[in-house]
């Protein structure tokens, strides 16, 4: 376990009120800041092409942060929203990969206390609002807790996870229901012909309550809530069964065993006993704060964790965990990693069973106190043609001795020694964040390039 120190103190800067703490690490202080203040139960945050943080809070709300100034602004309230239960609402969001130039934002939220659905926006940047919203899916049972929620696309197919409706958990082993399940969908709501079962959305069942997800190692990984024990971290396959409701945590049981020979289950790579509600899920792969690489990020409700789970070389296994954060800012309920290598989490304390101070909800900046991003975006350093399809010229005054970028989902796509000409006629069109650290590996600047 690595120590952490916690350091209080607080400032005023540009106007605005922000809070201050720090994480120590090996070699790096990681400094924690409140940058947003006063939401109302945020649920999720996506990093966009645009080079915003866009949140969906419980009530139907849509916002985008600017990552750099912290700016706030609102973009759109669902009118149909249905707000009851245990925190259902506006659950999750996914932004088009293309999002500059298909810019297509889809949510999953509740629409009556027994049903939720998939609607599709488009973004209106003229008048920074949605328009045209479009059903992906409608109809999908829900329930009083237990609808999920998160959604990754990969490629042109769009993944949700989906839980068993709190009241109902024979669903989940049931293939003619959708809940307690992982769907897979065309990005138009239709199934996939390649589908494991014809004619079905289900990618994987078995599944209580999946309330994180995220894609890194050429894996998804869920997160996925227990009942007073056996949360779990899953690693989720094509077609494979995960126990619940027979099954709690690995198979340890005899039934658990004969089940789980009989039925093709696949055992989770990570279990808490007691139960923690494990929540919002990310991968850190980032030169910023090295300690992290490697490694899921996890937002957790109930013992108000921020935990880092290290994962072995080829990701298959989570060899230490390590809690980052603990009882600092109440129910933590998403963690999101944007490119240059920061990371935001947002509280979850106005829900059904949270205990709000003044001034929650809140968003939380945590980033490598030596690298200023103000001052090493505006590094002197010139980087063109932008955009580019083949080669991006490089010319510093500084030494620099690495260039890395990362794709709007803050995954690294090319990394190599510093040279002034680099190929980028590989990479997909879409806007991108392109790194020069030093020779220690200190970064120098960060600037934002789309390629064509």
């Amino acid at each position: 376990m690595k120590k952490t120190n916690a350091l209080f103190i607080l400032i005023i800067s540009f106007f605005t009120t922000f809070s201050y703490s720090q994480i120590t690490e090996e070699s790096t202080v990681i400094q924690q800041t409140v940058v947003a203040t006063n939401l109302n139960v945020p649920w999720d945050m996506v990093y966009g092409q645009d080079g915003w943080i866009w949140i969906t809070e419980l009530g139907g709300d849509i916002k985008r942060m600017n990552p750099t100034t912290y700016e706030m602004q609102q973009i759109f309230t669902i009118p149909d929203v249905a707000l009851f239960g245990f925190s259902v609402g506006l659950h999750s969001m996914v932004l088009d990969p293309n999002f500059v130039t298909s810019p297509y934002l889809y949510v999953h939220y509740a629409n009556t206390t027994t049903t939720s659905k998939i609607v599709r926006y488009e973004y209106d940047a003229t008048n920074n609002t949605l328009i045209n919203p479009t059903i992906i899916l409608g109809n999908i049972p829900a329930g009083v807790s237990h609808n999920g929620s998160r959604m990754v696309i990969l490629g042109d197919k769009l993944f949700i996870t989906l839980g068993d409706t709190y009241s109902t958990p024979a669903l989940a082993q049931d293939l003619n229901s959708i809940n307690g399940k992982v769907l897979r969908m065309n990005l138009d709501g239709s199934i996939p012909s390649d589908n494991p079962m014809p004619g079905k959305y289900i990618w994987s069942f078995g599944h209580r309550n999946p309330q994180g997800l995220c894609y890194a190692n050429g894996k998804m990984y869920s997160s996925e809530h227990g009942t007073g024990s056996n949360d779990e971290i899953n690693i989720i396959e094509v077609n494979r069964n995960y126990g619940w409701s027979t099954v709690e945590g690995v198979c340890n049981t005899a039934a658990e065993i004969t089940f789980c020979t009989a039925n093709n289950v696949k055992e989770p790579i990570w279990s808490w006993s007691p139960s923690i509600a494990p929540c919002g899920l990310d991968y850190y792969q980032n030169s910023a704060i090295p300690e992290w690489n490697n490694s899921l990020l996890l937002a957790v409700l109930k013992d108000k964790k921020l935990i880092q789970l290290k994962l072995n070389d080829d990701g298959t296994q989570i060899v230490q965990q390590n809690f980052l954060i603990t009882n600092t800012y109440g129910r933590l309920r998403d963690v999101l990693v944007i490119p240059d290598g920061r990371v935001f989490i947002c509280t979850s304390n106005r829900d059904y069973t949270g205990t709000p101070i003044a001034t929650d909800d809140r968003i939380i900046e945590l980033k490598n106190n030596a690298l200023n991003v103000a001052n090493y975006t505006n590094a002197a350093s010139s980087i063109y043609p932008v955009p580019s399809d083949s080669i991006l010229n490089i010319e510093t005054e500084s030494k620099v001795g690495f260039v890395f970028i990362f794709n709007g989902e803050g995954k690294e796509v090319y990394s190599g020694k510093f040279s002034k000409q680099v190929d980028v006629s590989k990479l997909a069109s879409g806007m991108y964040t392109l790194q020069l650290l030093d020779s220690e590996n200190k970064m120098v600047s960060a600037k934002k390039i789309i390629i064509k």
